[in-house]
């Protein structure tokens, strides 16, 4: 073999390297990045399910009027006991219930669920910056033409109304 012969075969040989070596990094990342996806997943519904055991306790709340206190109650209820489908339609529909109510000021569950969603907008934005960076790397040109994806499912972002209550608990 000649000269330049042995140059195109080294010069092959990197580019495969170079080529196997980025596959192998990207794989990861995109493997790294499906497994922060499934924890942020896994702490948003942890995050909702606080909020909505808050308002649960808010509803309990003795100087809470009582229909107020039946429809955060009712609302807490569908997302801790309603049907897994209806899970992020239940949280708006407890975000609107909380918006349609005047709690006592001060009140120690008032303060819980200030807390509790605040918790849950911040999980849900780390959620989908998550989902975000995950399906930007999955729709690159090479990922797909390698397949580096793999089977996995493409994450998805969630819908729901996460707004903060209107409370103001230094009314007292």
């Amino acid at each position: 073999m000649t000269l330049g012969g042995w140059t195109l075969v080294a010069a092959l040989l990197i580019v495969t390297v170079v080529t196997t070596l980025w596959c192998v990094w990207t794989a990861t990342r995109l493997d790294r990045l499906h497994l922060r996806c499934a924890v942020a997943a896994a702490m948003l519904e942890e995050q909702a399910l606080r909020r909505a055991v808050a308002a649960q306790e808010l509803s309990h709340d003795p100087d809470l009027d009582l229909a107020s206190a039946v429809l955060v109650g009712d609302a807490a209820h569908g997302v801790l006991h309603g049907p897994d489908g209806d899970f992020w339609q239940a949280q708006s529909d407890l975000t609107a219930a909380l918006h349609a109510v005047d709690p006592p000021p001060g009140a120690g569950p008032t303060r819980e669920v200030l807390d509790a969603a605040r918790r849950l907008a911040v999980a849900r934005r780390i959620h989908d910056d998550l989902v975000t960076s995950t399906r930007d790397l999955r729709s690159r040109r090479r990922v797909r033409w390698f397949r580096l994806a793999g089977h996995a499912a493409a994450p998805q972002t969630v819908g729901f109304d996460d707004r903060m209550p209107p409370y103001d608990v230094g009314r007292r």
